[in-house]
């Protein structure tokens, strides 16, 4: 069954941090997607889409279902599988062109760290990362990994669950952001035929 019903304590985290951000027409990632609950709140919040993206094909079926059930155009949630093989890698996929103002991974400890390079390479430049599924005591590992990447990280919990926070930062040593994104964004994730 796949994960996110609402009722788990990062799930929550992460829903309270979208309120946050969401004001109205971001462009967000949903990275682990699971039931889509986070990528269809931020949709009902305001984002003028989101993209839900899963190594499981029933996490997929069931984003599926509630989109459907929450009455979402699938225009404005598609969902991607994304490769099971190799996690940190998405040679094998489509590149999507679309930079995210909001990402979001509630996933666990060791992918939120093997994926960190391919994170943060989606969102533009001063994107808000977000990333939970750990414990109190992961949040120095995952803040080790990401701090090359984000600045003003914050980090908030919730009955022993983390969240962590924190702003895509200038890159030293490339002089063309979007540049270093684009070439970041021919990892990215898309297969011929959505989910959706």
């Amino acid at each position: 069954m796949a994960f996110g019903t609402g009722e788990h304590p990062t799930t929550r985290l992460c829903l309270i941090l979208l309120n946050g951000l969401i004001k109205g027409g971001e462009a967000v990632l949903d990275y682990g997607t699971g039931s889509g609950i986070l990528g269809i709140a931020a949709v009902k919040m305001g984002a003028a889409f989101s993209v839900g993206v899963d190594i499981e094909p029933q996490a997929l079926s069931s984003a599926r279902q509630n989109i459907a059930l929450n009455a979402i155009e699938p225009g404005r949630m598609p969902l991607y599988l994304a490769p099971v093989k190799d996690q940190t890698r998405s040679d094998g996929l489509k590149t999507r062109t679309e930079s995210f103002d909001v990402i979001i991974a509630n996933i666990l400890l060791n992918p939120l760290t093997e994926l960190a390079e391919e994170l943060v390479s989606y969102g533009k430049p001063g994107a808000v990362v977000g990333l939970s599924g750990i414990l109190h005591d992961q949040v120095s590992q995952v803040e080790e990994k990401y701090s090359k990447y984000l600045e003003s990280i914050s980090v908030s919990e919730m009955n022993g669950w983390a969240c962590l926070a924190g702003s895509l930062k200038w890159i030293k040593g490339h002089h063309n952001i979007q540049a270093l994104h684009r070439d970041f964004a021919l990892k990215l994730l898309f297969l011929g035929n959505p989910w959706t």
